[in-house]
């Protein structure tokens, strides 16, 4: 059926849009996060020290890694709720299939 068809292609299409945000999500934490963390190590280990260095150290470890890490948690959940959305419309899909693809193979209207 024509409609199976499409949903199909949609389906397909959400699946590798979550791919894609899954690796972005990944790629965030990976190279941003680690990326600071590593960028800091030199600093802490004796580059920079002091007041201003330790309220910068204290302020990216209370303030900016916890934000960071909440938008990848977040990006986490949102593509694992597309995934969630894109397997209801699956179940729907096939119920319905199930039961009105007879009438409309009887039809032949697509």
């Amino acid at each position: 059926m024509f409609i199976d068809m499409i949903l199909s292609f949609v389906a397909d299409q959400v699946d590798s849009l979550t791919g894609q945000a899954t690796q972005q999500v990944d790629r965030l934490s990976d190279e941003v996060l680690g990326g600071l963390r590593q960028s800091m190590n030199p600093l802490r280990s004796g580059a920079w020290t002091g007041q201003g260095a330790e309220r910068f150290y204290s302020e990216m470890e209370q303030m900016v890694f916890p934000m960071i890490l909440s938008i990848v948690t977040g990006g986490g959940d949102f593509t694992g709720m597309i995934g969630q959305a894109a397997g209801i419309i699956n179940q729907a899909d096939e119920a319905i299939s199930g039961m009105f693809g007879g009438i409309v193979d009887m039809f032949d209207i697509f």
